[in-house]
């Protein structure tokens, strides 16, 4: 990728995903994964059509704001 906005980009896209994939199921997880997997289909086309600064910085934003969200979830799913 040989940008650190990318590298974090598909790491927190990951560290999502597997925090999604241990959810139990339903709209709001099924509504997030969604994003994510957009997200991802993005950061695929950017390896044939290189992103603009403002590009990765704006999915830099949306990924970090998603991960954020999946926590938050993860956390009260987890309260009694």
């Amino acid at each position: 990728m040989g940008s650190t906005r990318l590298a974090i980009v598909e790491s927190s896209l990951i560290d999502t995903m597997e925090r999604l994939s241990d959810l139990p199921p339903g709209p709001r997880v099924r509504e997030l994964r969604a994003r994510a997997e957009g997200f991802e289909r993005a950061l695929r086309a950017w390896t044939i059509n290189p992103p603009t600064e403002p590009q990765r910085a704006a999915l830099l934003k949306l990924v970090l704001d998603l991960n954020v969200e999946v926590i938050a979830l993860g956390r009260t799913a987890q309260d009694p």
